[in-house]
C-alpha cells in the first residue's frame, strides 16, 4: 500500500493569507503534482489542516487533495475544529477511530485534540476504542496515525506541546504485535527513529518548516515537503519526502 502523509498545510479562509511568511495554499499545491506522479493509494492528512478552522479552508483543501485521486484518511490537529472539519473529510476519527483497510494493512487514524490546548492526550476511553479497532481487524500489519508527536523530535519548541501522558499510548502500541509504524504530524520537521522494531514517523509541513534542534521555530529554506510511505504486504516500512517541483 502506497501512502501519502500530508500534514500541517495551515490554509485560511482567505486564499492570500500567509502563514510563517509563506502562503500555505500556493506550497500545499506545489507539492501535489509529485503525489500524483507518485500514485498513492491513501492520502493521510494529520492534522492542523487549517489555520482558522474555517468551512472556506476545509472546502479548498479537500477539492485539492481530491486531484489525488485515493481516499482520504484526515485527522485533526491543534488549530482545526472537528465539527467543521468533517464535513470535508468524512473518513476521521468523528466517532471513534478512523479505519481504512487495504492489502495486509489496517490504518488507524486518532484524535489527539483537546478544546483549547496545543498539546494533545488520550482519554482511557480513547484507548479502549482504539484498541477495539485493532482487534476488529484480521489485517497483518498496523499504522497507526495522530497529530501530536508520541516520543521527543528534538525540536524544544514543539516538543513542550507534545501528547501529554504517552505511555498510556505508548503501552497499548506496545502490546498490539501488528503494529508496525507510528506516524504523525504537528512537528514541522521530518522525524524518523525506530523504536522496539516500529518505525516512529513525524512528518513536515506542507507550508513551512523549522530546522530540527532549535529553542525556537527556525524556518528551513529547503521549503515544504510531504512523506511518502510504502508499507509491504511483509510488514516493511519504507519511506521518504516528496518536495514540490
Amino acid at each position: 500500500m502506497k501512502v501519502l502523509q500530508i500534514s500541517d498545510c495551515h490554509v485560511s479562509a482567505d486564499p492570500g493569507e500567509d502563514y510563517r511568511g509563506q502562503n500555505a495554499e500556493r506550497n500545499l499545491v506545489s507539492l501535489l503534482g509529485a503525489g500524483r506522479a507518485w500514485g498513492p493509494d491513501l492520502v493521510l492528512l494529520t492534522g492542523d489542516v487549517s489555520e482558522d478552522a474555517s468551512a472556506a479552508s476545509y472546502a479548498r483543501v479537500a477539492i485539492r487533495l481530491g486531484t489525488l485521486g485515493a481516499p482520504i484518511l484526515a485527522l485533526p490537529g491543534n488549530h482545526d475544529e472537528p465539527e467543521v472539519m468533517k464535513d470535508h473529510f468524512p473518513l476521521g476519527p468523528w466517532a471513534g477511530p478512523g479505519v481504512f483497510e487495504m492489502d495486509q494493512w489496517l490504518a488507524v487514524g486518532l484524535d489527539s485534540t483537546r478544546p483549547g490546548k496545543i498539546s494533545g492526550s488520550f482519554s482511557q476511553q480513547d484507548m479502549e476504542r482504539f484498541d477495539a479497532s485493532m482487534r476488529g481487524s484480521e489485517a497483518e500489519h498496523i499504522l497507526v496515525a495522530l497529530h501530536h508527536q508520541p516520543v521527543p523530535v528534538n525540536a524544544p519548541w514543539i516538543d513542550r506541546y507534545a501528547l501529554e501522558n504517552p505511555d498510556r499510548f505508548l503501552n497499548f502500541v506496545d502490546r498490539e504485535t501488528r503494529v508496525r509504524c507510528v506516524a504523525w504530524g504537528h512537528v514541522h520537521h521530518a522525524f524518523c527513529a525506530d523504536r522496539n522494531g516500529v518505525s516512529f514517523l513525524g512528518a513536515p509541513s506542507s507550508v513551512a518548516n523549522s530546522l530540527p534542534g532549535t529553542q525556537k521555530f527556525t524556518l528551513d529554506l529547503a521549503g515544504p515537503s510531504c512523506r511518502w510511505l510504502e508499507l509491504g504486504d511483509d510488514g516493511t516500512v519504507t519511506t521518504g519526502l516528496l518536495r514540490r517541483v
